[in-house]
């Protein structure tokens, strides 16, 4: 009989082993509130930067999101280089990719040349770091300055300091001056419980700033603007026989770095068949049915992929006018389609430079798509346009990045993006995903 009981006590050992390693450190969606008073709150609250994130439970977290990416570093950098921002910071603690955590934040500059994360790690793990780093001489662990070399394929290689600091308990990574953060002040108010936060301090492409929380809304996946009456996100009302499988409106913006405003404009994608196929511009094949609008006057914001090399094969590609829209398309398939899409278009954002505002408020950017169909269209223009020695590799960069922020949402059934401004609202929807996991 006392055998027996030694072997259930030490099942139930392992059972609750299991169980610890499941609840704390398994890959999973886990969704809390920043701890009011911490140094990632503080640091939330500081103001000193001009973008910061959260997240709980990283190592669970992210780690659910890397089964569904694969290369989390790649699709993070392709995301912010899509919405013009610099890539989060998420350096590696020891074995572990990221920090095994209650919550992690981190602020940066636009430039992501300064930049201070900040981790509750475990306080076991904590206490265990800090020791083998001593006595291995490893700062990433126990403390100092670490020389860390950044850079890619399309960039040149640089080095930077980085300075690693245990305070208050917190594992921190910064470079650059950061804030004092002392304890103190009036208590942030308490948030509900979320996957993630974004906080935008600084104009970026004419996004509102404030706080983007990431929720799960039954089988949806929401990012969006923290408000207490958001407005309804503007839809496009598309008739299902023109239904792109990527449609993206941009309404006029105003950044620092263009000497005049840029007009509104809208593009366009249509599935892969061959009454949607434009003109054949080289042996890898014909460029997927498309279509860009632009604004009558002026010059134009967007273009067609590759659209001088598929002129110049094709002598001249199809153009038309419809509802104060400029269309260029690569074929007459498309341009009929897009004459069609055209008055939903402008309903969204007017063409002409009358100061008129879409449905909603003034569109800064709409983007809906259904992410399979999606990804094997823009994977077949990279495709071609990486055959084409004539087309920037920037372009081409550009074109695998979007097929890098696809490849993981394919399994969901359809991606909305909407952000206006007057009233300001942002609201991004990765509808019927299921889970991050691949599986659904």
């Amino acid at each position: 009989m006392k055998r027996y009981r030694s072997l259930l006590i030490l099942l139930l050992l392992v059972a609750l082993a299991v169980g610890h390693y499941f609840y704390w450190y398994a890959p999973r969606e886990r969704a809390a509130a920043p701890e009011s008073g911490g140094l990632p709150s503080r640091l939330l609250a500081s103001g000193a930067y001009d973008a910061c994130f959260w997240v709980p439970y990283p190592h669970q977290n992210l780690g659910q999101l890397q089964g569904a990416v694969g290369d989390g570093a790649a699709w993070v950098g392709a995301v912010a280089r899509v919405a013009e921002l610099p890539p989060p910071v998420l350096p590696s603690f020891g074995p572990f990719t990221v920090p095994p955590a209650s919550e992690i934040a981190g602020c940066s500059d636009l430039s992501g040349k300064r930049f201070l994360i900040v981790a509750k790690v475990y306080p076991v793990l904590s206490a265990v770091s800090r020791l083998s780093g001593k006595v291995a001489g490893n700062p990433w662990l126990a403390g100092g300055e670490v020389r860390d070399v950044t850079g890619d394929d399309q960039e040149q290689p640089a080095e930077r300091v980085l300075t690693v600091v245990w305070r208050e308990g917190y594992w921190t990574v910064s470079t650059g001056e950061t804030p004092g953060l002392e304890p103190g002040g009036s208590p942030a108010a308490a948030r509900p419980e979320s996957l993630g936060i974004f906080r935008l301090l600084r104009d970026v492409s004419q996004f509102p700033l404030g706080d983007y929380v990431l929720q799960r809304e039954s089988e949806d996946l929401v990012l969006a603007l923290d408000q207490d009456n958001p407005p309804p996100p503007p839809e496009p009302d598309l008739p299902e026989r023109v239904h792109p499988v990527l449609l993206a409106v941009a309404g006029p913006a105003w950044p620092a770095s263009e000497p005049k405003p840029l007009p509104p404009a809208a593009f366009a994608l249509f599935d892969l068949d061959e009454a949607s196929r434009g003109a054949r511009i080289s042996s890898l094949g014909s460029l997927p049915g498309a279509a860009v609008f632009n604004a009558p006057d002026g010059d134009p914001r967007w273009g067609l992929p590759a659209q001088g090399i598929a002129g110049l094969v094709s002598k001249s590609l199809p153009r038309g006018h419809a509802a104060g829209w400029k269309i260029n398309a690569v074929d007459e398939a498309s341009l009929k389609r897009a004459k069609i899409l055209a008055p939903r278009l402008a309903k969204l954002t007017s063409p002409k430079p009358d100061g008129q505002l879409g449905d909603g408020g003034r569109l800064v950017l709409g983007l809906w798509a259904r992410p399979r169909p999606a990804l094997q269209v823009v994977a077949e223009v990279r495709k071609i346009l990486n055959g084409l020695p004539l087309v920037s590799r920037a372009q081409v960069r550009r074109w695998k990045d979007w097929e890098t922020l696809l490849r993981p949402l394919a399994h969901c059934e359809g991606l909305e993006l909407t952000a206006t401004q007057a009233p300001p609202s942002f609201r991004l929807e990765l509808q019927r995903c299921g889970s991050l996991s691949p599986g659904g």
